[in-house]
């Protein structure tokens, strides 16, 4: 009697949550008013080569940072360790944990952030900078068809003398069992607290990059063995413009190579401006040893810089790799 009254409850409050934050994320208009970039990077291996596009179509580990509904597809437990060579030499550790169980999926997630030293080059000593994310998250299948999830995420930044923090959360759903293999996925992220660098008690806090996610996706098997994954993503941040992703995945060789790619349109309406390319590329290597999948899974996601001296202007493109060791192990047979 318990269980079907506590569906009843989380489906509304779930509605209420949701309704909230697309509201607040559709009203916002003010461009770069808000911190902690770092939650706002495309992070994980796998949904970066798709373009960012896993909203609806994440049913592992990864979900984590993009819907977390997705963890309940979970069927083993999963260990991911990443890491990435970003623009100005920027470096992301990544590491995720998640299992599952016949009443959902647990996933940690730890993600640091660091650079080396900046030189103001005005003999000031160099500020240093860094961020730490922690997120839990929690999913399970709600009924039949309809999937959620919820993550409690923590945030901590450095700079220079000075520290902040700030406590997030993140809401998602997955309508799966659509015609033609469709299964459809919404999450709002980052609702929570301000974070203030300033040691001023008059002093305002800047607000957290919350957004939402839409996904449209399908689930394909060609001739009887080959897994394809095709999605689309419509992706609105608080302080700019919509955006759009397009991405697919196609298991080339059954449990062993995974070809992805991706493509990102950053603005629908005005113009915003990315370093990066639209375009992603990635593969994932898979071998199985006693029942335990091993994976090695590589994103490549370029960088175009235009610089101009002298009326001459050049371009350089830089390359961006994503790295992560991917284990599936200790597969649940799960009712």
């Amino acid at each position: 009697m318990l269980l079907p009254k506590f569906k009843r409850i989380a489906r509304c409050l779930l509605a209420v949550f949701m309704v909230s934050g697309y509201v607040s994320v559709l009203s916002a208009q003010t461009v770069g008013t808000t911190t902690a970039d770092l939650l706002k990077i495309n992070t994980g291996a796998i949904p970066a080569a798709m373009g960012g596009t896993y909203t609806a179509m994440g049913s592992d580990a990864y979900s984590i940072s993009y819907n977390p509904a997705g963890l309940s597809y979970l069927r083993a437990s999963q260990a991911l360790v990443m890491h990435l060579d970003s623009l100005a030499n920027i470096q992301y550790e990544y590491l995720t944990f998640a299992t599952a169980s016949n009443n959902g999926a647990l996933g940690l997630n730890i993600t640091y952030r660091h650079q080396p030293p900046i030189d103001n080059q005005n003999g000031n000593p160099p500020v240093t900078a860094d961020d730490l994310l922690a997120t839990l998250t929690y999913a399970f299948k709600l009924s039949d068809s309809l999937r959620v999830g919820a993550t409690a995420k923590y945030i901590k930044s450095d700079l220079a003398n000075y520290t902040a923090s700030a406590i997030a959360g993140d809401l998602g759903i997955v309508l799966d069992k659509l015609p033609y293999g469709m299964r459809v996925g919404f999450s709002v992220q980052n609702f929570g607290t301000g974070m203030k660098f300033s040691t001023a008690p008059s002093a305002p806090s800047d607000s957290l990059p919350m957004f939402i996610r839409f996904g449209l996706g399908t689930h394909q098997v060609i001739d009887k063995t080959k897994d394809l994954n095709v999605a689309v993503e419509v992706f609105k941040p608080v302080d700019q413009d919509i955006k759009m992703g397009l991405g697919a995945e196609f298991w080339v060789f059954p449990k062993l190579l995974a070809v992805r790619g991706g493509y990102k349109l950053e603005s629908i309406g005005d113009p915003t401006f990315n370093v990066f390319q639209n375009y992603t590329l990635g593969c994932s290597l898979t071998r199985n040893f006693e029942g335990d999948d091993f994976s090695l899974d590589i994103t490549y996601d370029p960088a175009s810089f235009t610089a101009t001296s002298t009326s001459i202007s050049t371009s350089t493109l830089e390359d961006t790799f994503f790295f992560a060791l991917n284990v599936k192990f200790n597969e649940l047979h799960l009712l």
